[in-house]
């Protein structure tokens, strides 16, 4: 058997690899853009929904807590400011933002007081997560991704958003598994700077849905104390 000359399968070896590496290149391109088209198509319909309601299952791991919890409920929003997150695991627990105030009521963790919040805190920022996500121009995020991904049997496109600029979103990285078919988020991800994870799973999604008239309204419940300042804050 002949023996090949290092010199020449050197030559060869970096001729296959220089071959190889443009198709990568364009593949990597190829998912960046179809990132970039799922976006967008899910922000324009996100642009002209009116009203959502959607199920959700969430969890939330903290590692400085060493912690997960799990929870899931029910989710309603009128754009632009009303939002009302009403938990049935753990029961009884409710977030609602009425478009003055922020209601903040978790018996499950704090019975017996409820947070009454300026509607822009930052605790209304987090409960509007899809508008935090959706409504953000996207020139604001550096958008990757693209890779097919089934979610419960739904094809989904995994998208990445890095926020350009720390102070414009509450979350240092984000990831949407869209929709193939519809245009809507399957699953959402986010962290925060100091890396908890709240991932939630929207496992029902009705856009311009017909709302109660009260889904935003709070009503204190009797013996529960209204307290205007966070736990810790002075």
């Amino acid at each position: 058997m002949n023996r090949v000359p290092a010199r020449a399968l050197g030559r060869a070896l970096s001729a296959i690899v220089a071959m190889a590496l443009p198709a990568t290149a364009a593949l990597s391109a190829q998912t960046v853009a179809d990132a970039e088209a799922a976006y967008a198509r899910v922000a324009k319909s996100w642009s002209t929904t009116r009203t959502l309601q959607a199920n959700f299952d969430q969890k939330i791991s903290n590692p400085i807590l060493g912690r997960t919890v799990a929870s899931r409920g029910v989710f309603v929003q009128e754009r632009p400011n009303r939002v009302s997150i009403t938990f049935t695991d753990p029961a009884g627990d409710r977030i609602v933002g009425d478009g003055k105030s922020l209601w903040v009521y978790l018996p499950s963790s704090t019975p017996g007081q409820v947070l009454k919040l300026p509607a822009d805190a930052d605790g209304a920022i987090v409960a509007d997560l899809l508008g935090q996500l959706l409504d953000t121009p996207r020139r604001a995020f550096t958008i990757t991704g693209g890779e097919n991904m089934p979610i419960d049997g739904r094809a989904t496109r995994r998208v990445q958003l890095v926020p350009k600029s720390a102070s414009s979103v509450p979350f240092s990285k984000a990831v949407l598994w869209l929709d193939d078919k519809e245009a809507r988020p399957v699953r959402v991800q986010v962290l925060d700077s100091q890396g908890v994870d709240r991932t939630i799973t929207l496992t029902s999604w009705l856009p311009d849905a017909t709302l109660p008239k009260d889904a935003f309204k709070f009503v204190t419940p009797k013996g529960v104390k209204v307290s205007t300042k966070l736990p810790g804050s002075r």
